[in-house]
């Protein structure tokens, strides 16, 4: 197997059974061409001679008295007479039958026999006078209706298969016409085909040793010619680039290692190749080396930018009054567009929205200076056209490269639901209110940051109430375009937020990223992508919560806030001591084990359902289900019974419900409490 592999990857093997496989291709188009016209020419004359030999047969009958014969029964001596002469000429013509018919021109599907002479070495009986007999086919049926008919006046049939026995032969038929022209019966003779095959079979075995012995001497001559003026010196040159390749290293002149112009051509230019490729991996070195120090660099600045803005969610787990979402998605490694929220005071709330001019590393630092003034100036106080203004001095004082920043700022207060805010040239927000559709909220622009200095600034107000939503983007947005240049548009947004308008904000985000993936399709990403929801949440007068450290101390702090919400709900004593005891074997399962040697969150929330206590306990910890373990078989005594399990065990006989989930990398404990 190995060796016919190596035979067929050599250049001399494939040419030369290229040529020999073309010259059998022409030689079975010849041969194909010889046998059809052989074979026709064959037919033709076998149909010529048998209709001579017809038409001279049915000479030898007297036509007129066809019926009288059949009335007779053969016994005149005429008939006889007509006997002996067709079978005489059956025999001289060596033909297989010589026959005469009469056909049924009702419908031709049936013949009787007048005469019937059959030839030597033949598988046929002769029919006797007035045997009848169905006609053999349709092909029959057709050239009988011809003749009686007039439309022809001969008929040749070629039987080649389904011969029932008989060797392969041709029946031609005339018409017999008496004294008045009308045809009365139809003179047939059968003649066997066996010249045909004896006379192919040598021509097409003459072809097959002419085709045989012309490819041998075309192998041999090709492949003495090809290996000396192709094959030697295309190895010559294969040699070369596998030893260039392997080595990096100038090597021989491959120019004069043959005469036939195109393959000196190729050595001129493998050489020629050589030379550029050295210097161009001398050049290539230098510039990978540059490339993966700028890439390096350039990987750590989008690890700083990324974590220069809020990307932990939820990002107040304790805070159920509001629910807050942001993405950014550069167009390239880093970039100018960047969010930022964070909670001023316990009340308020400042969401940030910026896109600096221009793309990549110079956009990326603008953006950090510039949200590092927002930040920390919102954090002294004042409004947002206060922050703005100074942000834009300090910005304009040191900005050389004539960079700018569009920013919406806005302070949210979040017990009413009141926003101030300012815009520097950025887009209009867009807001949902509760029951509604989203659409875009414009207010008063100002210049952009940096461009100018001594601007002042102006607030303006929003009002939020329970349920609202409010949606903070960037231009790249609206205008990402498909590999039409077609843009996404506002109008496209809006659509977009509607379709998700009662979805929680990350929702609504993941919602946006994938309707502009699938407008965009395959084109680039052409400007960044960066968005932030804000929904302000309804009271729920119905649950509490309490966010607390995983630890044992802080275990009567959780039991104080379970029992004043179950006796604010009227819960029973027996009640309150049934969850009061579930509670504790959590609460501490979570501070002994969860977090390890470390200290984390846990949150509590209760919450009452028309007199149905629910209770939920989270935490960040290492995710494990309590539920899994097997309950211990309490009717052992304490020193038989497997030490642990009983506290959940507990859990389940007191509480109605308990079931364990991991969500969102926390694990959740969910318990309910009838008290009614």
């Amino acid at each position: 197997m190995k060796k016919l592999l190596r035979m067929r990857s050599n250049l001399s093997f494939n040419i030369i059974s290229a040529v020999v496989l073309l010259l059998v291709f022409f030689s079975l188009i010849v041969s194909a061409i010889g046998y059809v016209s052989f074979t026709n020419a064959f037919y033709r004359e076998y149909r010529e001679t048998t209709c001579n030999m017809a038409y001279t047969a049915s000479m030898l009958i007297k036509p007129d008295s066809i019926d009288t014969y059949l009335e007779e029964g053969g016994t005149s001596y005429e008939y006889l007479q007509s006997k002996n002469n067709l079978d005489k000429f059956c025999l001289k013509m060596d033909v297989s039958i010589v026959y005469v018919i009469k056909v049924d021109t009702s419908d031709y599907g049936s013949f009787t026999s007048i005469f019937n002479s059959v030839g030597r070495d033949t598988p046929y009986t002769p029919w006797e006078l007035g045997y009848q007999q169905e006609t053999t086919n349709d092909e029959y049926i057709q050239v009988y209706k011809d003749l009686y008919e007039g439309k022809k006046q001969n008929g040749t049939i070629y039987r080649t298969r389904d011969l029932r026995g008989a060797p392969p032969h041709i029946t031609t038929l005339v018409p017999i016409r008496d004294s008045n022209g009308e045809v009365v019966s139809l003179m047939c003779i059968q003649r066997p085909m066996k010249e045909l095959r004896d006379g192919r079979r040598p021509y097409l075995i003459n072809i097959a040793i002419s085709t045989v012995v012309l490819a041998v001497l075309v192998a041999l001559s090709s492949a003495i010619y090809i290996r000396r003026e192709f094959v030697t010196p295309l190895r010559g040159i294969a040699n070369e680039t596998n030893r260039f390749a392997r080595e990096n290293r100038k090597g021989a002149e491959l120019g004069s290692l043959s005469k036939i112009n195109e393959i000196a051509t190729i050595g001129v230019s493998i050489d020629k190749m050589e030379d550029d490729m050295l210097k161009y991996i001398e050049n290539l070195t230098a510039v990978t080396s540059e490339k993966e120090r700028i890439g390096a660099e350039l990987s750590i600045a989008s690890t700083i930018q990324e974590n220069s803005v809020p990307n932990i969610f939820p990002a107040f787990p304790a805070r159920k009054d509001f629910d807050i979402f942001a993405s950014m998605t550069p167009a390239k490694e880093v970039g100018g567009d960047f969010y930022n929220f964070f909670l001023v005071d316990d009340n308020h709330i400042a969401m940030v929205m910026a896109d600096v001019s221009g793309k990549g590393i110079p956009a990326a630092l603008f953006m950090m200076v510039t949200n590092i003034l927002i930040s920390d100036r919102t954090r002294m106080g004042g409004t947002p056209a206060e922050i703005l203004t100074y942000v834009n001095e300090n910005i304009c004082a040191h900005n050389k490269a004539d960079m700018f920043v569009t920013v919406w700022l806005g302070i949210l207060e979040i017990s009413t639901g009141k926003i101030i805010a300012a815009n520097a040239g950025h887009d209009d927000p867009a807001i949902c209110r509760k029951g509604e559709s989203f659409e875009i909220v414009k207010n008063k622009h100002g210049l952009v940051v940096g461009a100018m200095a001594g601007i002042k600034y102006k607030d303006f107000e929003i009002q939020l109430n329970k349920g609202d939503k409010i949606f903070l983007y960037t231009d790249g947005l609206p205008e990402a375009t498909d590999k039409d240049n077609k843009m996404f548009t506002v109008d496209g947004m809006i659509n977009a937020l509607n379709k998700h308008k009662n979805e929680s904000p990350e929702a609504i985000l993941e919602g946006i990223n994938k309707s502009v993936g699938e407008f965009v399709g395959d084109a680039p990403q052409f400007d960044d992508l960066t968005m932030l929801c804000l929904e302000l949440k309804e009271n729920d007068n119905n649950m509490k919560t309490l966010v607390v450290d995983a630890t044992n101390d802080n275990l009567h702090e959780v039991m104080d806030f379970v029992d004043s919400f179950l006796e604010e709900n009227g819960a029973t004593m027996k009640a309150q001591m049934q969850v009061d005891l579930s509670i504790e074997e959590i609460f501490v399962n979570i501070a002994s084990y969860a977090y390890g040697d470390e200290t984390g969150k846990a949150e509590i929330s209760v919450e009452n359902n028309s007199g149905e206590i629910i209770i939920e306990l989270k935490d960040s910890g290492i995710p494990y289900n309590p539920l899994e373990k097997a309950d211990p078989d309490i009717t052992l005594s304490a020193q038989e019974r497997e030490i642990g399990g009983l506290g959940i065990f507990l859990t389940k006989k007191n509480m109605d419900s308990v079931s364990y989930s991991y969500e969102n990398n926390q694990n959740i404990l969910r318990m309910t409490k009838n008290i009614n």
